[in-house]
């Protein structure tokens, strides 16, 4: 399936625009589905006035990787070495290597450079396993915690594509 770069360029887009985790921010505050380079958010906020009650209302946000490292040093995430900041680091860190493997890719399709065939899978294990350590250090080790939970929903195809492309390396080294 992935001996040919042809087939394997659409293969790393699609790790690219995977759907990484679901995730709940604390008891329901947002919940949001994070991609390699943005997350979609829906926020809600409980608004109470006099004679109307309590209501809820809610904000749609898009929130870019770029926007989301410009909240470290703003000071929206808290401290610059906090949790929520050194969890960004780690996804910034997961989506770097798997920038890099899908350079290896159009390496290896456009310039017909076999050599880099054979880094693809290590990449992309090493980048699944980051996306993992981002859930680990933001919700805790069973992905849950007080302030949200998170659902790792695109670690098992990441994982087997890295698989894939392992053993696409293997057979082409016979």
């Amino acid at each position: 399936m992935l001996e040919k770069p042809r087939t394997s360029l659409p293969v790393l887009a699609l790790l690219l625009l995977l759907p990484q985790s679901i995730y709940v921010i604390g008891d329901y505050l947002a919940v949001g589905i994070r991609f390699p380079f943005f997350r979609f958010q829906l926020a809600f906020q409980s608004v109470s006035g006099p004679g109307n009650g309590t209501a809820a209302n809610s904000a749609v946000s898009i929130i870019t990787i770029i926007r989301e490292i410009q909240y470290i040093p703003a000071g929206f995430v808290g401290s610059v070495l906090g949790k929520t900041a050194v969890a960004t680091y780690v996804w910034l860190a997961a989506l770097g290597i798997l920038i890099l493997a899908a350079v290896l890719v159009v390496s290896w399709q456009f310039l017909d450079n076999h050599e880099h065939a054979r880094y693809l899978g290590p990449l992309i294990l090493v980048s699944g396993a980051l996306f993992l350590v981002w859930a680990i250090v933001q919700y805790g080790p069973l992905f849950f915690s007080t302030s949200g939970y998170s659902i790792p929903v695109g670690l098992p195809v990441t994982w087997y594509m890295g698989y894939l492309f392992i053993q696409a390396a293997k057979e082409q080294g016979k």
